[in-house]
């Protein structure tokens, strides 16, 4: 095959023209804003694990196995929708995948409350498979979110692009888990509570976490349903605007979640 050995380099100021130019595209900046509100809302219950250690008393073994099945469930998700899911359109794959994902999160609301007991579930086995679906409903929307992003690299600046793609995800994660932080203020999930049985508090932030891990759906209509619409979209008109507010609130993120990392390490407990 024939390649030309040498290409032509594109200057630093010639990569960010084209990255901006494709976040003010509607293709861009309308998927990354329900990717970045939809995996900011995923927030996680932060007293989740204290119930667990504290109450449930599960042991240092019990809670890594957690993590094991998690993964594995992980990759299961991602090659079911590899093989299977493939053809169904992102809509679809991703109110499913929340329906699934808010059932199991409520279903905590019955450990909290000793359930299981009545049905003969023991403790272990029904927060393992709470936990271990969940992440296998993320496992199946994974992939979606990974075919956008390639389709959305422009040609000469995909490295670059790509990895700004990956980095708006990481910077959504890291603001749903400073959320998850200033949570465990509103209601007292302290230790000492959860061990004096205290556990009115743990219930409703599992209440208000599960609610909010199904709200990203309200923005739905922002996700193109597959790569058709995507190319549709891109052939729209460009929005300064859209770019400008996308980067903005990324930008304010960011710094939220370094101050939150900041003072969890220097004063650990400052949110009380």
């Amino acid at each position: 095959l024939k390649e030309d050995k040498y290409t032509p380099s594109t200057t630093w100021k010639q990569r960010m023209s084209e990255v901006w130019n494709t976040l003010c595209s509607p293709a861009v900046w309308q998927p990354l804003s329900f990717i970045f509100i939809f995996t900011t809302l995923q927030v996680s219950n932060a007293a989740w694990y204290q119930y667990q250690y504290t109450v449930l008393k599960f042991s240092s073994v019990e809670i890594n196995t957690f993590f094991v099945a998690n993964y594995i469930l992980l990759y299961v998700g991602v090659m079911i929708y590899k093989q299977y899911l493939r053809e169904y359109n992102y809509r679809f794959v991703y109110i499913g995948c929340v329906s699934v994902s808010s059932l199991f999160s409520l279903l905590q609301i019955l450990l909290i409350l000793q359930i299981n007991q009545l049905l003969h579930i023991p403790n272990f086995v029904f927060a393992l498979g709470d936990e271990a679906f969940s992440e296998f409903a993320y496992g199946i929307q994974y992939l979606p979110t990974i075919i956008m992003m390639s389709h959305l690299c422009p040609v000469g600046s995909e490295g670059t692009t790509f990895a700004m793609f990956t980095s708006i995800n990481n910077t959504a994660i890291a603001l749903s888990s400073a959320i998850s932080t200033y949570l465990l203020n509103i209601w007292d999930v302290s230790e000492n509570a959860l061990k004096s049985n205290n556990l009115t508090g743990l219930l409703y932030l599992t209440i208000l976490t599960s609610c909010l891990q199904g709200s990203g759906l309200l923005f739905i209509r922002l996700l193109p349903k597959g790569v058709e619409d995507l190319k549709k979209l891109d052939e729209g008109e460009k929005s300064k605007i859209g770019g400008t507010v996308l980067v903005t609130v990324i930008i304010l993120a960011i710094t939220m979640a370094i101050v939150t990392s900041i003072l969890n390490v220097v004063s650990p407990g400052w949110m009380g």
